[in-house]
Parts: C-alpha cells; sequence; structure tokens
C-alpha cells in the first residue's frame, strides 16, 4: 500500500504553473537573450498576466536560478542514469562527457550566469536557489568522480586522485562554454566533443592487459 503523502490541488497548480513560465521563459530568452527578456514577454509567452508571475518568482534574478536549478536537476538524473548503467568506465566516460556538452550547447542562454558564480569564486551561499543549484553543482562533482575511482579501481585509467580528475574534466567543459560565450559558436561543444574524446582516451584510459601481462600480475 501507497502511503506516501499526496499532493495537494493547490501544490499540482503551482507546479503546473511553474513548469509552464519556466518553459515560457526559456523560450523567450533564446529570442531575446539572458539580459534583454522582460516579465511581461515571459507572462504574455506564458499566457498569463503580469502579476501572476510575480506570485511565483520575486524577480528576473530568481526566475534564472529557478532555470538553473531544473537544468542542473536533469543533467543529474542523466549523468546518474549513465553511471549506474552497465559497461566499463572507459565506455560510461565518453557518453558522460556527450551528455554534460550537449547540455553546455542547448543551454548556452544560462552560461554567463554560471560563468559569473564561478567567477566569484563560489563564495558561501546560506540559503535559497543559489545553494539548491551550489548542491545540485556538488552532486555532479561526486558522481564524476565515482566514474573515475570505478575506472581506476578497475585498472582501466592512469592512477590520480579523482577528484582532481573530476576538477580537471569540469575545467575542460567551462573552458568550451567561455569559447562558446566569447567566440558566439552556437556548434562550440560539437566542435568540442571529438577532441575532449580524444585527449580522454589518449591521456586518461590505459590499453587492457594482454593474457601475458594478467598472467604476471
Amino acid at each position: 500500500m501507497d502511503h506516501s503523502p499526496k499532493a495537494t490541488k493547490k501544490e499540482l497548480v503551482t507546479a503546473f504553473r511553474t513548469r509552464e513560465i519556466l518553459a515560457a521563459a526559456r523560450r523567450v530568452m533564446y529570442r531575446h537573450g539572458l539580459e534583454a527578456f522582460t516579465m511581461e514577454e515571459i507572462a504574455s509567452a506564458a499566457g498569463v498576466a503580469k502579476g501572476t508571475i510575480y506570485l511565483y518568482f520575486q524577480g528576473k534574478e530568481e526566475l534564472i536560478q529557478a532555470l538553473m536549478s531544473q537544468v542542473g536537476e536533469n543533467l543529474l538524473l542523466d549523468l546518474k542514469a549513465v553511471i549506474d548503467s552497465p559497461g566499463s568506465p572507459e565506455e560510461k566516460l565518453p557518453k558522460a562527457v556527450t551528455i554534460l556538452l550537449g547540455y553546455l550547447e542547448r543551454e548556452r542562454f544560462l552560461f554567463p550566469i554560471y560563468a559569473r558564480d564561478a567567477w566569484r569564486g563560489n563564495p558561501p551561499v546560506k540559503k535559497g536557489r543559489w545553494r539548491t543549484i551550489r548542491e545540485l553543482e556538488e552532486n555532479y562533482v561526486a558522481l564524476l568522480t565515482q566514474l573515475f575511482a570505478q575506472g581506476m579501481e578497475a585498472g582501466r585509467f592512469i592512477p590520480a586522485d579523482p577528484r582532481l580528475l573530476t576538477f580537471l574534466l569540469r575545467g575542460l567543459l567551462r573552458a568550451v562554454g567561455y569559447y562558446q560565450m566569447a567566440e558566439d559558436r552556437e556548434d562550440a561543444a560539437k566542435e568540442a566533443l571529438p577532441v575532449l574524446l580524444y585527449l580522454l582516451s589518449t591521456g586518461l584510459t590505459r590499453p587492457p592487459a594482454s593474457p601475458a601481462e594478467g598472467a604476471r600480475t
């Protein structure tokens, strides 16, 4: 028997309306850019009054934070699905990188906000949506660290601190984001994918041990 609490009608309406507003915000931001959009435009795209928007979000900054949280939650689900799937660590890593670059390409209009926060040196956040975003990023780092640790335990990756490898990969992904933003290149992620996969395959993974080598170990 399912004893989990059922959502109330008000909670269901709030969740539905929030999704609708965020979907409308995404469409408007893609058209006008992160700085140029207005709450009136989002209200019009969502089919609600401007005042309704402010029942759910206090302003543009909170709305953007909600979008970033939504993206982060979806990314974590996709990344966890890859890491928990059958297969070897060296098979999972290219899939994980492909997912991360795909998000970087699709959500490129949010990257300037992410980059701004990173430039500040990740200051402590005590409450609010930014705290949620920080926690999501910590979970993302933990998942990648887990993948690198699995690869080293299996003897498939070079020995190193798995958390260090995670931060190195994160730095490479951020570099693609900065290139995408600075050069206004919508295809930057696609261009970077084969380069990153080559660097990882040649610099990180180890070839399978030969039968003779396996017998000596």
